[in-house]
């Protein structure tokens, strides 16, 4: 950012350049710009002022099942379906080893 002296230099050479009543007429047009830019910007958020619509309540959807989810549910029900054959396997065993038929 420029300091106070190389902005008086810089506003030295652009009198020079432009003179003095150009200046003046170039600050009043910007000036006159930013009033403007100020009005309309108002003028837009006026405008956008929130409209009552309507509406009307929807029910969420039902839980939509992943493949993932699929997936995992049928890994458990192959698990509890070893798990129970594996205990009616050894149910089989113990009962030939009592038995005493062997295998």
């Amino acid at each position: 950012m420029p300091g106070p002296t190389e902005l008086l230099i810089i506003l030295g050479i652009a009198l020079l350049l432009f003179g003095g009543s150009r200046l003046a007429g170039l600050g009043k047009g910007v000036g006159r710009s930013i009033r403007e830019f100020k009005t309309e910007v108002k003028a837009v958020d006026g405008e956008n002022n929130p409209e009552v619509v309507d509406a009307e309540i929807v029910q969420p959807e039902t839980h939509v099942e992943t493949e993932q989810e699929r997936r995992v549910r049928e890994i458990e029900a192959r698990e509890r379906d070893l798990q129970a054959r594996e205990a009616t396997a050894r149910e089989d065993a113990l009962r030939q080893r009592d038995t005493g038929t062997g295998i």
